[in-house]
């Protein structure tokens, strides 16, 4: 198996805290809203201590015990550090619904469960955590974010799907990051937004080392510039239609683009690298197909109607089941480096497609080099530089450790060691590898 297509990353928030101001402690078995908040006498669910109106200055903590926090709304911004509010030792602390309002700024949340029926039992189709337009530089960390267990989700059927889970996390400020969470059993993973045609939105987002487990549209979405997701992994995606959409399924991916009617600004400086996205691995819910009618299988990266500017997509794994497996849209002035590009073992097709924007705009002036793919489609794009591409055709066991396990680092002898450039490429690997020259094509370094 991959490392990164079952368990999410440990991963501290950038944000440089400072030395602890004051501990709080929160508890909703033994607390109250009238306590001091001590270890001794703690005050009863987040929700109420946000309600209560209480402010917090930088380096603050906030401990939460087991139990339903309810769905709180955190609030209030400071100039510099950070306040965290964390599970304590031993502690399983359990929300509803999490969400960063407007002003909310410097929180990292760290460590909680969002579900909603293992908070009251209730379900929701709205965002599990939202960060507000106007909360900037919030984290959400650490944490497992899910519309139900996986002991109830494995017992849903389709229309359960549909009513019963919505995304998981959406993004709509600016400058706040996603670390190392475990998102399951959604409609969408985590969903990066913009709120005007000229851009506004979620720009500056960091989207690191989260697994999306079990999902039924998009695992990632990113419609605004400058933003970051890297070392994430994507698994087992259904195919749930809602009522109404038998003829025109929701459309799935495991990381979609797209800029919308015209009158969108184009989206430019966005990383993709050292991705895992799989479409069917592991256990997967027996009640629910991956394939509606025999089609609408998940497809891997696509980016559907540019232009586009400056992406860099580099060091991803993608195995889905069908041919548009990097599908880029109008991409321009872009880095397509180092990917490895097959079909999972159920799929016979897979490609690296660079083509034309919607309007027939080529795109122009990109790199497509040491990757290691199934087939190449980029003949569309104009003064494309090409170089150190391998064409695996179906030699997958020449190549691969284990590719019907879903292994593809590179074997010994597989005829990808050495075959790399150090021109426009990543010096580490998937792996956070150092490379060693001659490079190796594809995302993993032998």
């Amino acid at each position: 198996m991959l490392p990164l297509a079952t368990a999410a990353l440990t991963i501290t928030t950038s944000l440089a805290p400072v030395p602890a101001a004051a501990a709080y402690y929160v508890d909703p078995s033994t607390g109250s809203s009238s306590n001091p908040g001590t270890a001794a006498s703690p005050w009863r669910t987040l929700q109420e201590v946000f309600d209560s109106g209480r402010t917090f200055a930088a380096g603050d903590v906030i401990y939460l015990r087991s139990g339903n926090h309810g769905n709180p709304v955190i609030r209030g911004g400071i100039a510099s550090g950070v306040r965290t509010i964390k599970a304590e030792a031993g502690q399983t602390p359990r929300m509803r619904t999490l969400r960063f309002q407007s002003g909310a700024t410097r929180w990292a949340v760290d460590g909680v469960v969002v579900s909603p029926p293992e908070a009251d039992g209730s379900f929701t189709t709205a965002n599990l955590v939202q960060f507000d337009a106007g909360a900037t530089n919030d984290v959400v960390q650490n944490s497992q974010i899910r519309a139900a267990s996986d002991s109830t989700a494995a017992g849903w059927a389709n229309d359960d799907w549909v009513n019963r889970s919505g995304t998981a996390v959406m993004v709509i400020g600016s400058n706040n990051q996603v670390l190392g969470n475990q998102i399951r059993n959604v409609r969408n993973g985590v969903m990066l937004e913009r709120t005007t045609t000229a851009g506004a939105g979620a720009t500056g987002a960091v989207v690191r080392g989260n697994s999306v487990n079990h999902f039924w549209e998009d695992a990632f979405r990113c419609k605004i510039s400058g933003c970051l997701l890297e070392r994430n992994s994507a698994i087992n995606s259904y195919a749930v239609v809602p009522p109404g959409m038998e003829n025109d399924p929701p459309h799935r991916d495991m990381f979609q683009s797209y800029r919308g009617d015209g009158s969108f600004t184009p989206i430019t400086n966005v990383v993709l690298r050292g991705n895992v996205f799989i479409s069917r691995q592991g256990t997967r819910y027996s009640k629910i197909p991956f394939q509606y009618n025999g089609k609408y299988t998940t497809q891997g990266i696509g980016a559907f109607d540019g232009p586009y500017d400056n992406w860099t997509i580099e060091n991803n794994v993608v195995m889905v089941e069908v041919n548009l497996a990097i599908g880029l849209y109008g991409m321009n002035n872009s880095r397509i480096v180092n990917n490895t590009v097959v079909p999972n073992a159920l799929g016979v097709d897979s490609e690296i497609r660079l083509t034309n924007q919607k309007d027939g705009t080529p795109s122009d002036n990109n790199v497509i080099r040491n990757n290691l793919a199934h087939a190449f489609n980029t003949g569309a794009g104009t003064n494309t530089r090409h170089s150190n591409n391998v064409t695996v055709g179906t030699a997958y066991s020449t190549y691969f450790v284990d590719y019907a396990a879903g292994n593809v680092h590179l074997k010994p002898g597989s005829p990808a060691i050495g075959f790399g450039t150090t021109t426009d490429a990543p010096t580490i690997d998937a792996d956070g590898k150092t490379r060693s020259v001659p490079y190796d094509a594809g995302a993993y370094e032998y």
